[in-house]
């Protein structure tokens, strides 16, 4: 039944998604187009179907096994695995409100945009400058949850700035996927942080952000320095990264 409970909250928290408010504070629906319209309605049935198939499959399982008895044990069951995630929850919420506050303020973007400036200016070339747009993208991502808003500040500037230097666009966006990818368990934005604490609680009740990023923090690291250096190894035999696609543009 834990199943059907985590998709009935994940359902509570999520009802009022695919509406707005207008001018007069009431609520109209952002559903304009005829495509749009199918595409979110499917969006809109989703969360109940998988409610659904949830609670059919717990049902069945629980009757099968006969730890379902009566109906008066669904409520109980149900109530059983949300005891286990009140924490999870308890600490998700101050964590979310730092989160959004940290969005709000666009405090990510001005540290962004600043140390994009930095390393542009410093007239870094070769295997420096893509070390170091490495680097910056590692870093940006503690203060950026989402990859395409971090990449969204630096292509226009970097994409241009290594095809003058001779690399091509893909090499560049391929560092920063490196870095992106290695670095995401360490963001404190990122929403899956509180999600793996969480799961480390359960086996480590005593566990604290501290426990998490003492434990975390080698395999990012040393995720980065690997793939940095494979990079390094493909560029300078000069191995394609993708059909007809090499590091340098000919």
């Amino acid at each position: 039944m834990s199943g059907c409970a985590f998709a009935v909250t994940h359902h509570a928290f999520s009802s009022g998604a695919g509406r707005t408010s207008d001018g007069n504070g009431s609520h109209a629906s952002t559903l304009k187009s005829p495509s749009y319209t199918k595409s979110v309605s499917w969006q809109h049935y989703l969360v109940p179907l998988i409610i659904l198939f949830f609670f059919v499959v717990s049902l069945a399982y629980g009757i099968a096994t006969r730890t379902i008895r009566h109906q008066a044990d669904l409520p109980h069951l149900m109530i059983e695995p949300m005891k286990e995630m009140a924490g999870f929850i308890v600490m998700v919420f101050p964590l979310a409100q730092f989160v959004a506050m940290f969005n709000w303020s666009n405090m990510g973007k001005f540290i962004a945009v600043g140390l994009t400036d930095i390393l542009e200016s410093s007239g870094l070339s070769g295997i420096p400058a893509f070390v170091g747009l490495a680097l910056l993208s590692s870093f940006l991502c503690m203060f950026i949850a989402s990859g395409s808003a971090i990449w969204s500040i630096l292509a226009p500037i970097f994409v241009p700035m290594f095809m003058l230097l001779g690399f091509h666009p893909a090499f560049a966006q391929i560092l920063f996927r490196i870095a992106d990818s290695s670095v995401l368990p360490l963001a404190p934005v990122s929403p899956f942080v509180p999600l793996f604490l969480g799961f480390l609680q359960r086996y480590k009740p005593d566990a604290k952000l501290g426990t998490y990023y003492s434990l975390v923090l080698p395999y990012p690291l040393i995720f980065l320095v690997v793939w940095l250096l494979m990079l390094l190894a493909w560029y300078l035999v000069g191995l394609p990264i993708g059909p007809g696609i090499y590091p340098r543009l000919s």
